[in-house]
C-alpha cells in the first residue's frame, strides 16, 4: 500500500523562496494546525501538485508561486519535492519546479520547468535499480497515480481535495456527475462498451456493404461465363474467314503481277517522248546564252583553248605577284606615318612641357617676391627687426622664421599657463561648492525621510480613527449584552424554580388516582386550560414588548452620552440633547465652509508652485538647448577650420576665409598661365591654316596635308602636362571652400550671441525663481496641512451625524414598541380571566364527568411542563449566545482601547515630525547662501581670466596666421629649387630642336614611298580588261561544244516504235486493270470481315482481362462474409457481457459506498432532524446509451429528500467529510492516504467532538495497517485537543508567520 513520507516546500505561496520547509508524514495520523492565513492549505495544494500536475483553484497567472515583488525580485523560482512509498514497495522521489517572472506590463508569467521522477537512493545502496524515469511533467502526471495504486480523479477529489472544492458532494447535477464519473471511471468503460456497440454497428454497415458487393461478384461471375462462350464461337468463325481470304489473296497477286509486266513494257515510249521534250529545251537555252556571250564586248581570239587557258593561268600569277608588292610597299608607307606621328606627338609633349615650365618659372620668381614682402610686413606687425632694403637671402629667411617660432612658442606658452590658472580656480571652487552642496544635500535627505514617516503616521491616524468609527456603539453594545444576559439569566432561574414549584410528577400521579372521578368535567377543564394558555402567551409577549422599550431607552442614552462626549472634542462646547441633529448640522456646515476655503487656498499655493517649478523646469531646458547649440555651432566651426593629414587647423573662423581666398586666387593665376601655352598652340594653328607653313619646322603644307596637320596641333593642346579642367574643378573646390566657409559666419555671431548674452541672463533669471522656491514649498505644506486637519473633522462630524440618525430610528421603533404594548393591555383586560388554575380545578372536581376533566388536566400539565422544559432550554442558549457575545464585545473593546492608545502615539509622532521638518528647512535654507556666494565670486574669477585669455589667444591667433601663411609660401619654393625645374627647362629646348630635324628627314622618306604605291595600282587597274576578254572566248566555245553533244542524243532516240507500242497499250490495259479491280474489291471485303472479326475476338478477350479475378475475388468475398456474420454475433455476446459488468461493478461499490456512509453518519451527526445520507444513481437512458445521475439524499422516517438545497452549512460540511472517508475506503484501497482540510468548519460543538471520536475510531481500527495515514489540518486547537486525548498522536506540526510574514513549520510535542 503508497504512502507518503517527506515534503519539501519552497517558494510556493507564503514558503520562503530562498529556503526549503519539509513536513514529514506520520502514520497513523499527521495533523497540522495553525491560524488562518499561516499556510496549512498550502501544505495540501502542494501535496495536490506534486501527485496529479494540477494547480489549485484559481491561481491563473502565477498566484501559487512566492510574488516576486514581496521577495523584491524580478523572477521566483519555487520547487515541491515529495518522497514517497509506491504501492508496491518502491521508494519514489517526485521533484516539480515553476518559475515565475514579473513582466514588464506589470504583471506575472508563469513557466512549468523541468520535472523529476526518480527512484530514491536508498535503493540504490541496497542493490535496487538507480536513476531518473521521466523528466517530462505529461508523463508524471500518468506515472505517479498509478504508483500509487489510484486514480487521478480520486487523488484530485477525495485524498487531496482543496478546501475550496470541499462541498463538491453537494454541488450541482452536472459537476456531482462529471466527479463520481471520473472516480467510478465509468467513462472509460462506457466509451469501451459505445466502441465495441459502434464497432458492431460500423461492422453490420460493412457487412450490408460485403454482401452486396458479393452479389455484384455473383453477377461478374455469370457474365464472365457469357463471354467465355462468345470467344469460342468467334474464334471458329475467323478460322473459316482465313482459308477463304487466303485463296482470293494468291489469285488477286496472280493478275497484279502480269498487269505490272504489262504496263512496264509498255511504258518506255513515254520516256521516250519525255527524253526528247528535256533535250529540245536544254538546246535552246544554250543557244541563248551563246548568242548572248557574242553580243557582249567580245573579241575572238585565234588561240586554241589550251593555249588561252595557259595565258589565263600566268595572268593570275602577275597580278598576284603585283599585288603582293603593292602591300608590302603600303606596310612600308604606314611605318613611315607612325613613326613621323610619334615624332610629331614628342615635339607636342616638348612644346607643353617647356610652356608649362617657363610658366612655373615665372609664378616661382612671384612666390619670392610675395615671400619677401610677407618678411617685410610681418617684421613691421610683430616688431621683428629685418636687415636691409635688398632681396632677402636664404640664410635671411630661415633666420627670421626661427625667430617668429620663438615668439609664436613664449605666447602659447603664456596662453596655456592662463588656462591651466584658470582651471585650477574652478576645481578649487567647485570642490568647495560640492561639500556645501553634500551637506545641503544630507539635510535634503534627511527631510524627505522625516517626510515620508510622517505621511506614514498620518495615514495610519486615518486608518486608526476609521476603526474608532466603526466601533462607536461598541460599549453601548456591551453594556446592553450584558444587560440583556443579566436577564436572560434570571429567567432561566425563575423558570426553573417554577418547574421545580409545580411538581409536576406528584401532580401527575395525584390526577391519575382521580381520573375515573373527573371523566365528565374533561371538556370543560379543556377549554378553561387552552383559555388560560392564550392569556399566558400574551403575558409573554407584553413582557418581551416592555424589556425591548427599556433597552431601545438605553441605547438612546448610551449614544447621545458618546456623541456629547465626541462633540465636546471636536467643537470645544457642551452639546443640548434635544437639538443633536441640529447642532451637528450646523457645526458640519461651517467646518465644510472652512474646507473649501482652505481646498481654494491649497490649490492656489500649489499653481503656484507647480508654475514656479514649470518655469525652473524650462529655463533649465532653454539653458540646455542653448549650450548644445553652441556646442553645435562650435562643432560645424570647428569642423569646416580644422586641419587634415596631420596639418594644424584655424582657432578662428575668419583666418579659414583667408586662407581660403588666398589659395584661390593662388590657382586662378596658375590656370592664366597655363592657359599662354595654349595660346602658343593656337598661334602655330592659325599660322598653319593661312600661310600653310608649320611654325614648329618651317616646312609648307599641301592641301591634303592640312587636315592631319590640324588634327595633330589640337591633339597636341589637349595633352598639356596640366589639364586645365583639373585646375578649373581644384578652383571649384576652393571657391566652395570659401562659400561654405563665409556661410557660417551668421552661425559664428550666433555662438558669440549665445555665450556672451542669452545664456548667463537665463542662468540669473534661473537663480532668481530657485530663491523663491523654497518659501512657496513651505506655503503650500502648511495649507495642505490644515486642508487635512479640515477634512478629517468634518469627516469624523459626519460620523456623528450618522450616530445621531441612530437616535431618531430608536426613538420612532420606541413608539411604534408602546403602542403594541398598549394594546397587548387593553386586550387582556376585556378578555382575561380571574380564575386561577386551582379554581378551575375546584370547579372540574364538581362536574359529573370528574374522570375525563382529569385526565385532560393531566394532559395539560404533561404540556405546560414540556413547554417549560423548551423554554428552559431556550434561555440557556440564549444565554450561552450572550456569553460568547459578551466576550467578544470585551475583546473588541480591548482592541479598540489598544487602537485608541496608537492613535495618540501617532498624532504625537506626526507633531514632532512636523517641528523636525521645519528646522531641516531652515538648516536648507541657510545651506544655500554660501553656495551662491562662492558661485558669484567664481564668476568674477572667470571673467577676469577669460578677459586674459581671449587678448593672448587673439595674439596667438594673429601670430599663428603669419607663420602660416610663410611656411606655404617657404614651402612652395623650396619645392621648385628641390625640382630642379630651370634645368628642365633648357634641357626641353635641346629636345625640341633634335625633334624637328629628324621629323624633317623621315617626312622626305615618306614621299618617296607614296610615288611608288601610286604606280604598283596603275598597273593592276589597266590588267582587268584582258583577263575579262579571256574568259569569255573560253566559255563560247564551251556552249558551241554542248550544243552540238545535245542534237546527237536527239537524233538517236525511236520515236516510230514508241508511235506502235501506245497503241497496244491503250487497247488492252482498262481490261486487264477492271480484272484487277474486281479481285482486289474481293479481297478487301474478306479482309474486312476478318478484321471486325479479330476486333470483335480482341475486345472480348479484354473484357474478359477485366474479369481475370473474379473467381478468386467471388471466393474470397463469400469467405469475409461469414467471417464478418461470426465476429458481428461475437461483439454483440461481448458488448452485454461488458454492460451486465458495468452494471453490476456500479452496483457494488454503490452499495459499499452507501453502507460506510451510513455507519459513519449514525456515528458522527448528533442531530435528530435526519436519519441517514446515501448516495443515489438513477439510470438514463435504454440499453443501447445508458449513463447516471447521481445525487445525496438525506432520509427521515424512510423517506428520501434531496441534500442539495435543504440542508444546512454544518451538515454539508460533514457530509462532505463522510461520502470522501466512504470513497476513500472503496476506491482507495491501494493507497491509504486522506488528506482533511478543516474538517471541523461550520460545526458546532457536539459535531465538533462526534467528529473527532469517529476519526479516532477509524485511526484506531486501521492503526494495525503500517501504510495508513490520515492528515488533518485544522485551526481549532479544541479539536487537536480532542485528538490529543484519545492517545493517537504524540507530535503534531504547526505554521506560523515569521517576522518576514513567511511561513514555516515546526514539529512539536502534544503535552
Amino acid at each position: 500500500m503508497a504512502h507518503l513520507n517527506k515534503l519539501a516546500i519552497r517558494g510556493i505561496r507564503s514558503f520562503d523562496d530562498k529556503q526549503i520547509s519539509v513536513i514529514e508524514f506520520f502514520s497513523p495520523v499527521t495533523v497540522i494546525v495553525g491560524h488562518n492565513g499561516s499556510g496549512k492549505t498550502t501544505i495540501i495544494e502542494c501535496l495536490k501538485y506534486a501527485t496529479t500536475g494540477e494547480h489549485p483553484p484559481n491561481t491563473r497567472g502565477g498566484a501559487f508561486v512566492h510574488d516576486p515583488k514581496m521577495a523584491n525580485e524580478k523572477e521566483v523560482k519555487a520547487q515541491v519535492k515529495l518522497r514517497f512509498h509506491a504501492a508496491n514497495g518502491t521508494r519514489m522521489l517526485a521533484v516539480r519546479n515553476l518559475s515565475v517572472t514579473v513582466k514588464k506590463t506589470s504583471g506575472l508569467t508563469m513557466k512549468t520547468l523541468e520535472s523529476i521522477l526518480a527512484l530514491e537512493d536508498s535503493n540504490a545502496e541496497k542493490g535496487g535499480k538507480r536513476g531518473v524515469i521521466s523528466t517530462k511533467c505529461a508523463e508524471m502526471d500518468t506515472e505517479i497515480p498509478q504508483l500509487l495504486g489510484v486514480s487521478k480523479a480520486v487523488l484530485e477529489n477525495v485524498i487531496f481535495c482543496h478546501q475550496e472544492d470541499s462541498y463538491w458532494p453537494l454541488a450541482e447535477p452536472s459537476i456531482l456527475k462529471k466527479k463520481f464519473d471520473d472516480i467510478f471511471e465509468a467513462t472509460r468503460y462506457t466509451k469501451a462498451l459505445d466502441n465495441i456497440k459502434n464497432l458492431r454497428k460500423e461492422r453490420v454497415a460493412d457487412l450490408k456493404a460485403e454482401k452486396e458487393r458479393l452479389l455484384g461478384l455473383s453477377r461478374e461471375k455469370q457474365h464472365l461465363d457469357k463471354l467465355k462462350g462468345r470467344i469460342k464461337d468467334a474464334t471458329a468463325n475467323i478460322a473459316a474467314k482465313e482459308v477463304e481470304y487466303d485463296n482470293s489473296k494468291e489469285e488477286f497477286e496472280r493478275v497484279e503481277e502480269e498487269n505490272r509486266k504489262f504496263y512496264e513494257y509498255n511504258s518506255k515510249f513515254r520516256e521516250i517522248y519525255k527524253d526528247v521534250e528535256n533535250f529540245e529545251q536544254m538546246k535552246a537555252r544554250l543557244q541563248r546564252d551563246l548568242q548572248e556571250a557574242r553580243d557582249g564586248n567580245f573579241e575572238e581570239l585565234p588561240e586554241s583553248d589550251e593555249e588561252l587557258k595557259a595565258r589565263l593561268d600566268q595572268f593570275d600569277q602577275f597580278i598576284e605577284k603585283q599585288k603582293q608588292t603593292l602591300r608590302r610597299e603600303e606596310r612600308n608607307k604606314q611605318d613611315i606615318e607612325d613613326e613621323i606621328a610619334g615624332f610629331r606627338e614628342q615635339l607636342s609633349e616638348l612644346l607643353s612641357a617647356k610652356g608649362q615650365l617657363s610658366a612655373e618659372a615665372e609664378q616661382q620668381r612671384q612666390r619670392i617676391n610675395e615671400r619677401e614682402q610677407t618678411i617685410r610686413e610681418i617684421s613691421k606687425q610683430h616688431g621683428v627687426h629685418v636687415a636691409g632694403s635688398q632681396s632677402l637671402e636664404r640664410e635671411q629667411v630661415v633666420e627670421f622664421m626661427s625667430r617668429i617660432v620663438e615668439i609664436q612658442r613664449r605666447h602659447r606658452t603664456e596662453f596655456e599657463k592662463l588656462q591651466a590658472d584658470l582651471k585650477e580656480k574652478r576645481e578649487e571652487y567647485n570642490g568647495k561648492v560640492r561639500k556645501l552642496e553634500n551637506e545641503s544635500q544630507k539635510y535634503k535627505t534627511q527631510r524627505q525621510t522625516y517626510r515620508d514617516n510622517l505621511q506614514e503616521r498620518q495615514n495610519s491616524i486615518r486608518r486608526f480613527d476609521r476603526e474608532l468609527e466603526g466601533q462607536t456603539t461598541l460599549r453601548s453594545e456591551l453594556q446592553l449584552t450584558q444587560e440583556e444576559l443579566e436577564e436572560k439569566r434570571n429567567r432561566v432561574e425563575k423558570t426553573r424554580q417554577d418547574i421545580a414549584a409545580k411538581k409536576f410528577d406528584d401532580r401527575l400521579q395525584e390526577k391519575a388516582e382521580k381520573s375515573r372521578r373527573l371523566e365528565e368535567r374533561r371538556e370543560a377543564l379543556l377549554k378553561e386550560n387552552q383559555t388560560l394558555n392564550m392569556q399566558a402567551e400574551s403575558r409573554a409577549n407584553l413582557n418581551l414588548k416592555r424589556t425591548e422599550v427599556k433597552t431601545k431607552k438605553q441605547e438612546i442614552q448610551s449614544t447621545i452620552k458618546v456623541i456629547s462626549n465626541k462633540f465636546e472634542d471636536l467643537a470645544g462646547r457642551q452639546i443640548k440633547p434635544d437639538s443633536i441633529e441640529e447642532e451637528i448640522d450646523t457645526f458640519l456646515r461651517t467646518k465644510e465652509d472652512e474646507q473649501e476655503e482652505a481646498d481654494r487656498d491649497a490649490t492656489a499655493a500649489n499653481s503656484l508652485l507647480h508654475s514656479l517649478e514649470a518655469g525652473i523646469s524650462t529655463l533649465k531646458a532653454q539653458i540646455s538647448a542653448k549650450q548644445r547649440e553652441v556646442k553645435e555651432y562650435e562643432g560645424k566651426i570647428q569642423a569646416a577650420i580644422s586641419g587634415s593629414d596631420g596639418e594644424a587647423g584655424f582657432t578662428k573662423l575668419e583666418d579659414a576665409i583667408k586662407e581660403s581666398t588666398t589659395e584661390l586666387e593662388n590657382l586662378k593665376n596658375q590656370q592664366n598661365s597655363s592657359l599662354g601655352s595654349s595660346s602658343v598652340y593656337a598661334a602655330i594653328l592659325k599660322t598653319g591654316k593661312q600661310k600653310k607653313t608649320c611654325l614648329g619646322c618651317n616646312r609648307g603644307l599641301d592641301d591634303d596635308e592640312l587636315p592631319e596637320f590640324e588634327k595633330y596641333v589640337q591633339t597636341l593642346m589637349k595633352k598639356q602636362t596640366k589639364d586645365p579642367e583639373a585646375i578649373k574643378q581644384e578652383i571649384e573646390e576652393w571657391q566652395a571652400q570659401a562659400d561654405w566657409l563665409t556661410s557660417l559666419r551668421p552661425d559664428d555671431h550666433s555662438r558669440d550671441q549665445l555665450v556672451n548674452k542669452e545664456i548667463p541672463a537665463l542662468k540669473a533669471e534661473l537663480a532668481e525663481k530657485e530663491e523663491q522656491r523654497p518659501k512657496l514649498v513651505h506655503n503650500a505644506e502648511e495649507l495642505a496641512d490644515r486642508l487635512d486637519e479640515l477634512k478629517q473633522l468634518v469627516k469624523s462630524i459626519l460620523s456623528l451625524k450618522q450616530q445621531a440618525g441612530t437616535l431618531t430610528t430608536l426613538r420612532k421603533a420606541i413608539e411604534k414598541t408602546e403602542s403594541e404594548i398598549s394594546d397587548l393591555e387593553t386586550e387582556l383586560s376585556v378578555t382575561g380571566s380571574t380564575k386561577t388554575v386551582a379554581d378551575v380545578q375546584e370547579e372540574l372536581n364538581e362536574v359529573s364527568a370528574e374522570i375525563r376533566a382529569v385526565e385532560k388536566e393531566k394532559q395539560v400539565d404533561i404540556t405546560e411542563r414540556d413547554r417549560l422544559q423548551n423554554v428552559l432550554r431556550s434561555f440557556e442558549s440564549k444565554c450561552h449566545q450572550l456569553e460568547l457575545e459578551e466576550q467578544r464585545s470585551l475583546s473588541k473593546l480591548n482592541e479598540m482601547n489598544a487602537t485608541s492608545e496608537r492613535l495618540e502615539q501617532a498624532k504625537k509622532e506626526v507633531t514632532s515630525l512636523s517641528a523636525q521638518i521645519k528646522e531641516l528647512d531652515t538648516k536648507i535654507g541657510e545651506a544655500q547662501g554660501p553656495i551662491q556666494n562662492l558661485e558669484s565670486e567664481l564668476r568674477q574669477h572667470e571673467e577676469d581670466f577669460n578677459a586674459k585669455i581671449n587678448q593672448c589667444q587673439s595674439r596667438l591667433q594673429d601670430l599663428n596666421m603669419s607663420v602660416d601663411k610663410l611656411q606655404n609660401m617657404n614651402k612652395a619654393i623650396e619645392r621648385y629649387v628641390k625640382e630642379r625645374k630651370a634645368r628642365d627647362l633648357d634641357e626641353c629646348v635641346l629636345k625640341i630642336r633634335q625633334c624637328e630635324e629628324e621629323l624633317a628627314a623621315t617626312e622626305k622618306t615618306l614621299e618617296e614611298c607614296r610615288d611608288t604605291v601610286k604606280g604598283i595600282e596603275r598597273e593592276i587597274s589597266e590588267s582587268g580588261a584582258s583577263n575579262t576578254n579571256l574568259r569569255e572566248n573560253l566559255r563560247v566555245r564551251k556552249l558551241q561544244r554542248e550544243i552540238v553533244e545535245i542534237q546527237a542524243k536527239i537524233d538517236q532516240c525511236d520515236v516510230e516504235e514508241a508511235a506502235r507500242a501506245k497503241r497496244n497499250f491503250e487497247t488492252q490495259w482498262a481490261k486487264r486493270h477492271a480484272e484487277e479491280n474486281r479481285l482486289k474489291e474481293g479481297y478487301t471485303l474478306l479482309a474486312g470481315e476478318l478484321s471486325s472479326l479479330r476486333t470483335q475476338l480482341k475486345s472480348l478477350e479484354g473484357d474478359l482481362r477485366e474479369f481475370k479475378d473474379t473467381i478468386k475475388n467471388y471466393t474470397e468475398q463469400l469467405i469475409r462474409v461469414k467471417v464478418s456474420d461470426m465476429a458481428n454475433n461475437d461483439l454483440e455476446k461481448y458488448a452485454k457481457a461488458l454492460d451486465n459488468a458495468i452494471m453490476k461493478y456500479h452496483g457494488l461499490k454503490m452499495e459499499e459506498v452507501n453502507d460506510t456512509m451510513k455507519h459513519l453518519w449514525n456515528k458522527t451527526y448528533q442531530g435528530t432532524d435526519i436519519d441517514g445520507i446515501k448516495i443515489k444513481s438513477d439510470v438514463e437512458g435504454g440499453a443501447s446509451k445508458r449513463s447516471y445521475n447521481y445525487r445525496v439524499v438525506m432520509t427521515k422516517d424512510q423517506v428520501e429528500m434531496d441534500m442539495r438545497g435543504r440542508c444546512s452549512a454544518g451538515q454539508k460540511m460533514l457530509a462532505s467529510i463522510i461520502i470522501r472517508l466512504a470513497l476513500s475506503d472503496s476506491f482507495g484501497q491501494n493507497c491509504g492516504i486522506l488528506a482533511l482540510d478543516e474538517p471541523t468548519n461550520a460545526l458546532d460543538t457536539e459535531n465538533i467532538d462526534a467528529l473527532a471520536e469517529s476519526l479516532v475510531d477509524i485511526i484506531n481500527e486501521r492503526k494495525s495497517h503500517s501504510n495508513f495515514q490520515l492528515i488533518i489540518i485544522t485551526h481549532d486547537e479544541n479539536f487537536l485537543r480532542k485528538l490529543g486525548q484519545a492517545e493517537v498522536m504524540e507530535y503534531y506540526w504547526r505554521v506560523a508567520r515569521d517576522a518576514r510574514q513567511k511561513s514555516v513549520i515546526e514539529r512539536q510535542r502534544f503535552r
